[in-house]
């Protein structure tokens, strides 16, 4: 009897948990519906590599750019159309969208560069980004830090050099003056080694790219 008040007590406060994470995750996948459209169903990114892929992304990094799409803090006319829609006024919604995008597989066949100059990029990489988006490029969840490992080349290249224009509120002032003071060639390499991180962890350099 008194295992059968025990098992009781234990569904009574695990299923309310189990019933709050599937509607946040329906939510999710439903405020997801709009956003597809560029970033497609699987949350990976358009195949030219210019939109970026959005799943695994870290959770908080994921609400803190919604949000600032939708102050125009942040300047995408696409993203802006789409963060304007009354639904992504309420906190809880950009939450759900957030953690459903988290919880997605990221994409394991990213855009890459031509690999020539890995070498220059992985240097780079250790000496400027490890730091804040560590040696594997995972972000940092409580820091709002965006995990950029495997993500698209072609949306990482554009990136470094906005975010070499960005101000404080938007991007940390080492990182931009860091960046600022890159060549072209440092930064396709850079952008490269950060697409072909997923796959690179248990992998060595070649030789091609030194």
């Amino acid at each position: 009897m008194r295992s059968v008040r025990l098992l009781t007590a234990m569904l009574a406060l695990t299923i309310p948990g189990l019933v709050e994470a599937a509607s946040s995750l329906s939510t999710g996948s439903h405020l997801y519906s709009s956003c597809a459209v560029c970033h497609q169903p699987n949350a990976w990114g358009s195949s030219d590599g210019i939109i970026p892929s959005l799943a695994g992304q870290q959770e908080r990094y994921l609400e803190k750019q919604l949000a600032l799409f939708r102050a125009g803090a942040r300047v995408d006319t696409a993203m802006q159309v789409v963060t304007a829609h009354p639904k992504f006024g309420n906190h809880n919604d950009i939450v759900a969208l957030a953690r459903y995008l988290s919880d997605l597989d990221p994409n394991p066949i990213p855009v890459k560069g031509t690999g020539e100059h890995l070498r220059v990029g992985q240097e780079t990489y250790t000496h400027i980004c490890a730091a804040c988006h560590g040696p594997a490029g995972q972000g940092e969840a409580g820091n709002r830090v965006p995990r950029i490992a495997g993500q698209h080349y072609p949306y990482l290249r554009q990136q470094i050099e906005a975010a070499a224009r960005l101000h404080d509120d938007l991007a940390p002032p080492e990182m931009a003056s860091a960046l600022r003071s890159m060549s072209s060639q440092q930064k396709d390499a850079l952008a490269d080694y950060i697409s072909r991180l997923s796959d690179m962890l248990d992998a060595p350099v070649d030789g091609r790219s030194q």
